[in-house]
């Protein structure tokens, strides 16, 4: 305690006063603002990451759908029909084509 008694009055003899409530107060307060300016600069950030995210989601899968038809449609193309003509692993390949077109959501 003695210790702590010295330690100010150094500090009041170098002219240095020790903060008072309402200046710790303040301080505390400013930090306060500039950490909620933080966490919306962060929450900003993630929003537009997200927003980008999403974006891309959108034209891959969009991509995706576009060559999943055109290989359907391209599939068809060169097999037309289940024919006597076809070799048995075309035939397998056309039938796994259709059990996976049924079973997508």
């Amino acid at each position: 305690m003695s210790q702590i008694n010295d330690t100010r009055m150094l500090e009041m003899m170098r002219g240095t006063p020790p903060p008072t409530w309402e200046q710790t107060c303040l301080d505390l307060d400013k930090k306060l603002a500039d950490s909620r300016q933080y966490v919306t600069e962060l929450e900003n950030r993630l929003r537009a990451l997200w927003d980008k995210l999403e974006y891309e989601r959108k034209h891959y899968m969009e991509q995706v759908r576009r060559l999943e038809e055109a290989g359907n449609n391209l599939l068809w193309n060169f097999c037309p029909e289940y024919t006597s003509d076809f070799t048995e692993s075309q035939s397998d390949a056309l039938k796994q084509w259709n059990k996976a077109k049924e079973a997508k959501p």
